[in-house]
């Protein structure tokens, strides 16, 4: 294995983990839609059950 190639995997695991993040933050966000009585509260509180 050359040097380019292990840069690839590891570009190729952070994209892989970043795309991971963003899918918990949407599900996180649309959860908040569904459970709010109006928008700005969906989108203001969608990531309040994570912070401690």
């Amino acid at each position: 294995m050359n040097d380019a190639s292990i840069f690839g995997v590891m570009w190729a695991l952070f994209a892989v983990t970043a795309g991971l993040g963003l899918a918990v933050a949407a599900i996180a966000f649309v959860r908040g839609i569904r459970e709010s009585d109006y928008d700005f509260a969906a989108g203001y509180n969608a990531l309040a059950p994570f912070e401690r």
